[in-house]
């Protein structure tokens, strides 16, 4: 089993891996093409889709990973349907109806943006809903143990598209500006979400085999999503608040050079992302099984590949940061030293363990959402102390703090509450200790 596990792991990384290596020549592309201050511009709009995009699914992706997976092992198919219409619904209306809030307010523009600007904002809005649907199927594909179907589309086409887009524009001799950038980022979206649809369409008609949707565990469904949804907000704010704080203190030249080292650096978090969505279903089923040392295996090898992986990863890239950041053009080296420290948190938080699978997965998501929220509000509070300071160090500085701070909570809480070793290198005879009084 952990052959083959291991397999898909490696698959799944290697998609991610393929699809970070063209969204840093996407954006290499955009910012040579538009130059920093309008990538500046660029990024930041982008982060905010991501925020409003990703926030709306408000906790129902591992909610669809850990009972999807629940009901179809049990043969569950009425509740697994019911389910899925369910979080669809709901998504559905949060997104459009952040969508249409944030429309509202640049259409009244009370902070007094340029006409780009807005324009800009309007179409970045408007694609917010493609984004959360990606999101939900990419979940149904994880819960389905199909996860390189949900995965390969979101990661591959999406960035195909805008380096395609560029490219054309550059061999017909035509410029382009942040709204081109941003047309070509949604259309790519758009396209990537309808190959994910097709492609997951037949396996799941297969799984549900038209079972009629069942409701009745909707009571179930909400109590666990609720910490999740905060978990989940924590976390897209906490993934993008220092590109929204830097945006408030610094010109967008900076913040340009901050975002690009984020690329950089953002290629390691591919890595445990890989490994979860192999592994995060598996948790809840080996859970449901009972088959607690199968589980606590599973979570050592999960920790140790991303460990070691993302470690060889975060040496080559600090190595290579100035070289690299100058492919996006002149003066975005000036950012080279924020790379380590960027990677120095994603190291630290393989090294202890995937906490938020194991917790979100066996039923401990209000000590998650803890860690998260309590995270954030570190992550927030060092980010407006230092980045005043100083600039793009005390927003990395903040990250990598937090970062540390969140994941050391979540192998805190694993081992207290559940008895399961998260951190790398700590024998399994003190889980089994802690097993003993901890039976579920």
């Amino acid at each position: 089993m952990f052959d083959a596990r291991r397999r898909q792991g490696l698959t799944v990384i290697g998609v991610r891996v393929i699809g970070a290596g063209l969204a840093l020549v996407a954006q290499i592309l955009a910012a040579r093409m538009i130059g920093p201050e309008d990538f500046g511009r660029y990024s930041l709009l982008l982060v905010w889709l991501l925020l409003m995009g990703h926030g709306a699914t408000v906790g129902t992706n591992q909610l669809i990973c850990r009972f999807l997976a629940q009901y179809l092992e049990a043969g569950e198919r009425h509740a697994a349907a019911g389910l899925l219409r369910a979080v669809f619904s709901v998504v559905a209306c949060l997104a459009g109806s952040l969508a249409l809030g944030a429309i509202g307010v640049l259409w009244l523009n009370p902070f007094g943006f340029d006409t780009a600007m807005v324009a800009l904002g309007m179409i970045a809005f408007m694609a917010a809903p493609l984004l959360t649907l990606q999101d939900y199927l990419e979940a149904i594909a994880r819960g389905m143990d199909k996860p390189t179907l949900g995965i390969a589309p979101a990661y591959v086409m999406r960035h195909l598209g805008l380096i395609v887009g560029l490219v054309g524009l550059l061999a017909m001799g035509e410029s382009a500006d942040a709204f081109t950038v941003m047309t070509l980022t949604i259309a790519g979206l758009a396209a990537s979400c309808l190959i994910q649809y097709v492609l997951i369409r037949s396996h799941l008609n297969e799984a549900l085999q038209g079972a009629a949707p069942s409701f009745g565990e909707r009571r179930k469904w909400l109590r666990a999503a609720m910490p999740i949804a905060l978990v989940d907000a924590a976390e897209v704010l906490f993934l993008n608040a220092d590109v929204l704080i830097l945006g408030l203190f610094l010109p967008p030249e900076l913040v340009a050079f901050y975002f690009a080292a984020t690329r950089l650096a953002q290629v390691l978090g591919y890595v445990p992302y890989g490994v979860s969505a192999v592994t995060a279903q598996r948790f809840a089923a080996l859970s449901a099984t009972g088959d607690r040392v199968g589980l606590q295996a599973m979570v050592r090898q999960a920790a140790l590949i991303s460990s070691t992986l993302t470690a060889i990863g975060a040496l080559v890239l600090s190595i290579l940061a100035a070289p690299l950041l100058s492919l996006f053009g002149d003066g975005f080296e000036a950012a080279a030293l924020v790379v380590p420290l960027l990677c120095f948190g994603t190291v630290i938080r393989c090294l202890l363990g995937p906490g938020e699978d194991v917790l979100t997965m066996l039923g401990e998501e209000r000590a998650c959402s803890l860690s998260f929220m309590m995270a954030l509000a570190l992550n927030i509070a060092l980010s407006f102390a230092l980045v005043p300071l100083i600039g793009l160090y005390g927003a990395a500085i903040a990250t990598a703090v937090s970062i540390t701070m969140r994941s050391a909570l979540m192998a805190y809480f694993g081992y207290r509450r559940l008895g399961i070793i998260l951190p790398v290198g700590i024998p399994d005879s003190i889980g089994t200790a802690a097993l003993k009084g901890n039976p579920s």
